[in-house]
């Protein structure tokens, strides 16, 4: 127990650290792969799964968490990537805005199908969440 509460605290730190969250009363936990999700509430790990087809951004509270979802679909090799980059607390909402990447034409990539996406989570709020692209999208379905 006080290994996985470490570990989630040094996530926590070294997140807080790199991401741009201009709220700084909310930590952030990020995650980007399948594998990491294995410590989340098993709701929260089918919501996921269940949305990894589709493109767009979603929410869920659970608790005391605001979760935090963009999901790029199903694209047909590696190299694509979304990346939750940026959570601006503004008067009447969040904006969450999300950096998309696709391989170039001439890169190496992995021939095998990928879900590619990004779940943050941060502190319960009640305040309706707007979605922004950037990158290789220019909007994101909600």
């Amino acid at each position: 127990m006080l290994k996985k509460t470490l570990m989630i605290t040094l996530v926590i730190l070294v997140m807080v650290g790199s991401f741009g969250c201009k709220d700084q009363d909310n930590q952030t936990i990020s995650f980007n792969s399948v594998g990491d999700l294995d410590n989340l509430p098993e709701g929260v790990v089918a919501w996921v799964n269940s949305s990894l087809q589709t493109f767009g951004g979603q929410t869920l509270i659970d608790g005391e968490n605001l979760y935090l979802l963009v999901t790029y679909g199903e694209k047909p090799t590696g190299g694509f990537s979304v990346e939750i980059t940026e959570i601006v607390k503004e008067k009447d909402k969040l904006v969450v805005t999300a950096n998309f990447n696709e391989p170039g034409k001439d890169e190496m990539v992995t021939q095998a199908l990928t879900y590619p996406y990004s779940l943050v989570i941060i502190e319960a709020s009640d305040l309706p969440v707007e979605f922004k692209a950037t990158g290789a999208e220019t909007s994101v379905t909600q």
